[in-house]
């Protein structure tokens, strides 16, 4: 039997982690639509989802950055490697799905509780970038662990 080792938990902690944000990004576009009727329900789903999905995003963040250190590479020199270069691109996808979620959970949700201005369409706009950002961010992450 193979022996779990301590960068090995923090790997599954962080795939763990990037299982809530992505898988829970699925789930909610999927049903949100299913609500539009219902829209304190709606409110309430997203709120509930974001309960998960930040704490499980600020996990990535953490195990992210012990990750790199387990794997070996220097952010000094991050782009002196084939790993390192996919690792900046892998951190810019990171940061926009991050980005394109906080706008949408922080600044346009709120505002769209008040007014019926026709602004799902930003929602899903936002909620698409945010999502195909983080699968990126995971394919990228699979390269640089089989590397």
């Amino acid at each position: 039997m193979l022996r779990v080792s301590g960068p090995t938990l923090v790997l599954w902690v962080h795939l763990v982690a990037a299982c809530i944000w992505i898988g829970g990004q699925v789930t909610v576009a999927a049903i949100i639509p299913l609500l539009r009727d219902q829209r304190e329900l709606a409110r309430r789903v997203g709120r509930r989802y974001q309960a998960v999905a930040w704490p499980a995003f600020a996990v990535l963040i953490v195990t992210g950055v012990v990750n790199v250190g387990n794997a070996g590479l220097h952010w000094s020199q991050l782009l002196d490697s084939s790993a390192g270069r996919t690792l900046v691109v892998k951190l810019v996808l990171v940061a926009l799905s991050g980005l394109a979620a906080g706008v949408h959970s922080f600044l346009q949700a709120p505002r769209r509780g008040h007014a019926s201005d026709g602004s799902a369409v930003g929602s899903a706009v936002l909620g698409s970038i945010s999502l195909v950002a983080a699968l990126l961010a995971a394919l990228y992450g699979v390269a640089i662990a089989g590397a």
